[in-house]
C-alpha cells in the first residue's frame, strides 16, 4: 500500500521518502503507506510533507489516510480524473490558504453574557452573527476565493490568497481586528489550499 499525498503539474523529482507517479498529464506525490494508528503525530507529519511540497509547487493537498494499492492504482485512480484535478489545480494556482476564526473576547457585552432577557440575548446573537459576516465579506474581497466552515466560533473562513497577496492580507486582518475591540481574530496560516482543492467554495 502507498499514500496519497498531493497532486500537481510539476514533474520534478520530490524528495525522499517521497516519489512521482505519472498520471495522464499529472504526477500524483506518494509516500509509504503509514500502517500505525491514525493519531496527532501521523497527522502532523503528513501535514509537514504536503506544506514542504507547497515551498516548491503548486499542488492539491490530499487528505491524510488515503491508500491505494500500487503505482498502477494510483495511475487509474488520478488519470481517471486528470481533467477536473486539473481545472482544480490551476484554481488554485499560485494562491495560498490563510483561515481567520472570529470569536467572542470574554469581556464584551456581544457574548450574550450581559443580557437581561432572552430577547436581549436573541438581538446580541443576531449583532454578532452580523458582524462576523461583515468581516467575512470584507475579507472576501481581497482574497481569490473564500468559504465559511461550521465550528464553535462566530465565524471560521478559510481565504485563498495570492502567495504575493499574504501580507496584505494579514495587515487587512490586523486592521479589523483594531476595529473590531470586542472580538479576536485568529489568522493562520498560510497552509495548503484544502478548502479550494475540491471545487466547492462560497
Amino acid at each position: 500500500m502507498i499514500q496519497l499525498v498531493a497532486i500537481t503539474d510539476d514533474q520534478s523529482a520530490p524528495a525522499p521518502p517521497l516519489r512521482a507517479v505519472a498520471c495522464d498529464g499529472l504526477t500524483a506525490i506518494c509516500a509509504p503507506a503509514d500502517e500505525s494508528r491514525p493519531d496527532a503525530d501521523s497527522l502532523w507529519r503528513h501535514e509537514e510533507l504536503v506544506e514542504a511540497l507547497m515551498e516548491t509547487r503548486d499542488l492539491l493537498p490530499v487528505r491524510y489516510g488515503t491508500l491505494l494499492a500500487d503505482d498502477a492504482a494510483v495511475a487509474q485512480a488520478v488519470g481517471g480524473r486528470s481533467g477536473q484535478l486539473a481545472g482544480q489545480l490551476e484554481r488554485v494556482r499560485g494562491a495560498v490558504e490563510i483561515a481567520v476564526r472570529v470569536a467572542d473576547r470574554a469581556s464584551s457585552p456581544l457574548s450574550g453574557q450581559s443580557a437581561a432577557s432572552g430577547t436581549d440575548y436573541m438581538r446580541l446573537q443576531a449583532e454578532r452573527v452580523r458582524i462576523a459576516r461583515v468581516i467575512h465579506d470584507e475579507l472576501s474581497t481581497v482574497a481569490r476565493d473564500s468559504t465559511t466552515r461550521p465550528g464553535p466560533e462566530l465565524m471560521r473562513g478559510a481565504y485563498l490568497v495570492e502567495r504575493g497577496s499574504v501580507d496584505d492580507f494579514v495587515a487587512r486582518v490586523r486592521r479589523l481586528q483594531d476595529a473590531s475591540p470586542g472580538l479576536d481574530l485568529i489568522c493562520t496560516g498560510p497552509w495548503p489550499p484544502y478548502s479550494f482543492a475540491d471545487g466547492e467554495g462560497s
